[in-house]
């Protein structure tokens, strides 16, 4: 009996670090990140094997199931047709690759659900993890290189540890709310909360700001704006809070010249977007200089061209670099090079598995989110939210927002993500946890 209990500890403790590890595997990388997620898998299946199997099935379960198994069913349509012309079966590789996240789904439903994830160890690892991103993006500011010797490859955008890749920001919007959430584990009087709270929001924004990444500043703010919106008890804090966040951002804008022309850069950008709209749509002239057509909407151009290709069952997972360049030209104005994606969850998605994937996909961010947020605050009788949950809920209402620019939805880290999210939020709101 005494082995048994230290079998089960021990169980426990490694599929804990595991899940910790994952703010770290971030900044590490790819590889890293589906090591963990290997690991992660095949421990929980050492340790639990047919149990994880044997959980009841929600509605979301089955949707999401419904998801991958079109997904593959897209891949393998897609896959024959290339067959014919080109021999190309790398889309069905990807789709079958891609139900590793399937795995994990419920795999980590299963370790919710049976209280076995210790979501302190994941929000202290958090925030460590951010907490070295932002002050490594401050020592890049003031010594012009981070503290691996990095230097920025941009004058306007930090990019901390992550090398040539400026996603920095978005790294601290995806793990500060994790972070900030730790604090209800320990007991601080109410002023030192207050405090640490104040000091851990004004390093993260100033740290995204800085790193020049403007769309996880807004989703960053928004996140925070919506948590203060939803509790009672933080609403009376948002006339506050506000007055604080543009007092800061003028400041910054103010006394920086860097953040000053790329956020001025930004606007000027989203004002060609709106003229080169109106011109193209309701005046129906074609004449636009194309220096003067923002790259955003020459995408956007490229994309409906893209997506017309095959607009029920899409072009296959990860398709649109292939199909891009293949589509039909919509006006002259259009430009005829191709990124490896749109820059836009649902866009890609429409392109990759066409417009019924993308209604599925649709099904199952709106039942996390009536489950989480519309059935506990919206309809009688109240619940409020478990505070493990809080995190995951809006962070993922921010990760979806569905007019923010973003990386590939099927790359590794977009997707290992936005399946943790949901595994754990369709675990917590269905139940209460007693989480340890």
């Amino acid at each position: 009996m005494a082995n048994l209990k230290f079998h089960n500890k021990n169980h426990l403790i490694v599929l804990n670090i595991l899940f910790c590890l994952i703010p770290l595997s971030y900044i590490i990388g790819n590889f890293a990140i589906n090591f963990n997620v290997f690991l992660l898998i095949i421990f929980s299946l050492i340790f639990h094997n047919k149990k994880i199997f044997k959980t009841k099935l929600l509605l979301i379960d089955k949707i999401i199931l419904l998801f991958f198994i079109f997904a593959l069913f897209s891949g393998i349509i897609n896959t024959l047709e290339s067959l014919s012309r080109n021999h190309d079966n790398s889309i069905l590789i990807k789709s079958i690759l891609f139900f590793r996240y399937l795995l994990l789904y419920f795999i980590l439903r299963y370790l919710v659900e049976k209280n076995i994830i210790f979501f302190k160890w994941f929000f202290i690892s958090s925030l460590i993890c951010t907490l070295f991103v932002s002050l490594d993006i401050f020592y890049q500011f003031t010594f012009s290189k981070d503290i691996f010797g990095i230097e920025p490859l941009h004058p306007s955008k930090l990019s901390g540890p992550f090398g040539d890749e400026l996603i920095a920001g978005g790294y601290i919007h995806k793990f500060s709310l994790f972070s900030i959430f730790v604090l209800p584990f320990f007991k601080f009087k109410k002023t030192y909360l207050s405090l640490i709270l104040s000091a851990l929001f004004l390093i993260y924004m100033t740290a995204i700001i800085l790193s020049g990444n403007r769309m996880p500043l807004v989703l960053f703010l928004l996140s925070i704006f919506l948590i203060l919106l939803f509790e009672n008890k933080t609403r009376k804090y948002i006339p506050i809070s506000l007055i604080l966040v543009i007092s800061i951002l003028f400041t910054i804008y103010k006394s920086n010249s860097t953040v000053k022309s790329s956020f001025d850069s930004f606007i000027d950008n989203s004002s060609d977007m709106i003229n080169v709209f109106v011109v193209e749509n309701f005046t129906k002239s074609s004449k636009i200089p194309e220096k003067r057509i923002p790259i955003y909407y020459q995408e956007m151009k490229t994309f409906y061209g893209t997506w017309m290709m095959n607009k029920y069952i899409g072009g296959g997972m990860k398709s649109f670099r292939h199909n891009c360049p293949k589509r039909k030209i919509i006006s002259h104005n259009e430009r005829t090079t191709c990124n490896t994606h749109p820059h836009n969850y649902y866009l890609e998605i429409l392109t990759d598995i066409g417009l019924i994937g993308f209604i599925i996909t649709c099904l199952i961010f709106i039942l996390t989110i009536y489950n989480s947020i519309i059935k506990n605050y919206f309809l009688k009788p109240r619940k409020p939210l478990n505070i493990i949950s809080v995190p995951f809920v809006f962070i993922f209402i921010s990760e979806i927002f569905p007019i923010r620019t973003s990386g590939s939805y099927f790359t590794t880290s977009t997707a290992t993500f936005i399946f943790i999210l949901i595994a754990v939020i369709a675990t917590l709101t269905k139940q209460k946890t007693n989480n340890k």
